[in-house]
C-alpha cells in the first residue's frame, strides 16, 4: 500500500503537459503492432507520427523526473519504437530518428539506460558506414554515449555486437576519408572519439587501428596541418592506440615528427585542453620505451620524450 501511495504522489508531480505528452505518445504507439514484446510499424506517416510524439514527450522531461514510475514505465516503449524505426532505414525520417535517439541517451540517467544498451548498439552501429553524413555523425555520437558509461557485465556482449557489425572497420574507413576532403569536421571528430572509446574499453580492437597503415599516416597527416585547430581528437586517438605496445611502437616509428608535434601541441599558446592531450600522448609514449626494447636509437626518443614531459 504504502509504495503505491508514493507512485501515486510522484505522478502527480508531473506537470499537466508532460502527462497530455504522456497520453499522446502512447496513442502514437498503439497505431502500431506488437509482435510478443517488441513493437513494429512499416508505415512511414505512422513512424514519423511516432518520433514526433517522442521527441514532444522527452522535451517536456525534467532531469529530475526520469526515475519517477510513468516516465521510467514509457522508455522501453519509446526505445522499441525507436529501434524498428532505425532498422527500418527510411531515408525521409532517419535523421530525425537518430537525432531522437542521440537526445535520448544524452538525458536519460544511465541507471536506466543500461537495460536497453544491447538494443540500441546494433542499430546505431549498422548505421556508422550510412551515406548521409549526419545519420552517421548522430550515430557515432549516440553509441560513444552509451559505451562511455558502459557497465563491466555488458562489455562482452556489447563487444560481440561492435564485431559482428565490423563497427570499427567503418569508423577508420571514415576518419580515411577526412584527410580526403570527403568528410565534415563534425563527422570525424564524432567518429575519432568513438573510436577512442572502444580503443580503450576493449584491447582487441586496437591492433585494426595501428595496423591500419593508411589510418595512421592520416592521423599524423591531420595533426601537423597548420590550419587544424581543433587537435584534441587526434590527440586522444593518438593516446588510445599508444596503450598498446604495438601501437606505441608504430607511432615512435616516426620519431622525430611525432615529438615535434607533441611538443607544439605543449605549447603554452595552444588551448588547455590540447596540452592536456598531448602531455597524455607524451606520458604513454615514454611509458611504452621502459618496457619495451627499442633499437639504437632509444636513448635518443627517451631523451627527448623526458624533455617533452618536463
Amino acid at each position: 500500500m504504502g509504495s503505491s501511495k508514493r507512485g501515486a504522489d510522484t505522478t502527480r508531480t508531473l506537470s499537466d503537459h508532460t502527462r497530455t505528452l504522456y497520453h499522446r505518445l502512447h496513442q502514437a504507439l498503439n497505431l502500431g503492432t506488437r509482435y510478443g514484446t517488441k513493437w513494429q510499424c512499416a508505415d512511414i506517416e505512422i513512424q514519423r507520427h511516432v518520433i514526433r510524439s517522442i521527441v514532444a514527450f522527452l522535451d517536456s522531461i525534467s532531469k529530475d523526473s526520469f526515475h519517477q514510475p510513468l516516465i521510467k514505465d514509457s522508455i522501453g516503449d519509446v526505445v522499441e519504437a525507436l529501434v524498428w524505426i532505425l532498422e527500418c532505414k527510411n531515408m525521409a525520417i532517419l535523421s530525425m530518428t537518430t537525432n531522437v535517439t542521440l537526445k535520448l541517451v544524452s538525458i536519460l540517467p544511465y541507471s536506466i539506460l543500461q537495460s536497453y544498451v544491447l538494443d540500441l548498439v546494433s542499430p546505431l552501429s549498422s548505421l556508422l558506414s550510412y551515406h548521409q553524413t549526419d545519420v552517421a555523425t548522430s550515430c557515432a555520437n549516440a553509441l560513444n554515449h552509451v559505451l562511455s558509461n558502459l557497465s563491466i557485465k555488458n562489455e562482452k556482449a556489447v563487444w560481440d555486437v561492435l564485431k559482428r557489425r565490423e563497427s570499427v572497420q567503418h569508423v577508420i574507413c571514415n576518419i580515411r576519408s577526412f584527410s580526403r576532403g570527403t568528410l565534415p569536421f563534425e563527422k570525424f571528430q564524432q567518429m575519432a572519439l568513438l573510436l577512442s572509446t572502444i580503443l580503450q574499453r576493449w584491447p582487441p580492437s586496437r591492433f585494426l587501428v595501428w595496423s591500419d597503415a593508411n589510418l595512421m599516416r592520416t592521423l599524423l597527416d591531420i595533426l601537423v596541418k597548420p590550419d587544424f585547430c581543433d587537435k584534441v581528437e587526434v590527440l586522444k586517438l593518438l593516446s588510445s592506440i599508444a596503450l598498446c605496445g604495438s601501437g606505441a611502437l608504430k607511432l615512435l616509428e616516426n620519431g622525430e615528427t611525432l615529438l615535434k608535434m607533441m611538443v607544439q601541441c605543449m605549447n603554452m599558446s595552444q588551448p588547455q585542453s590540447v596540452r592536456m592531450e598531448a602531455f597524455k600522448l607524451a606520458q604513454c609514449l615514454a611509458v611504452i620505451t621502459v618496457h619495451c626494447s627499442l633499437q639504437s636509437d632509444s636513448s635518443t626518443i627517451n631523451s627527448k620524450l623526458s624533455q617533452c614531459i618536463k
